[in-house]
């Protein structure tokens, strides 16, 4: 294959220039927040009160907790803990506690609530 030489646009290397502003909403968000406005919805509110109110079921006002949280909360990375194998390649629960207080002890921060 051939190399196009006669190739349209900006050289390489050359910063992007125009299009939408960085944080401008694409027009669909846009379009849908507007439309919740106009009709007085905050979707964030409806969870909040759906997550409260103690009459709606269990798993629906954990769901929305959980919802809810992730606007919050930063989502959190799973630790992995790396353990020599024991004899019979089963973890024994003193074992398991004593890697994974050594574990607590290197990364504290990722354990953090």
């Amino acid at each position: 294959m051939q190399k196009r030489k006669d190739r349209v646009g900006r050289p390489a290397g050359t910063p992007k220039t125009g299009g939408r502003k960085k944080g401008t909403p694409n027009r669909l968000t846009r379009d849908v927040s507007e439309r919740l406005e106009a009709l007085g919805c905050d979707p964030i509110e409806g969870m909040a009160r759906i997550a409260m109110n103690p009459k709606t079921k269990p798993e629906l006002r954990a769901r929305m907790f959980a919802e809810l949280a992730q606007y919050v909360y930063p989502k959190r990375k799973a630790t992995e803990i790396a353990h020599e194998e024991s004899q019979g390649g089963d973890f024994t629960f003193h074992e398991l506690l004593e890697t994974f207080t050594a574990a607590t002890r290197r990364s504290p921060e990722r354990l953090s609530v």
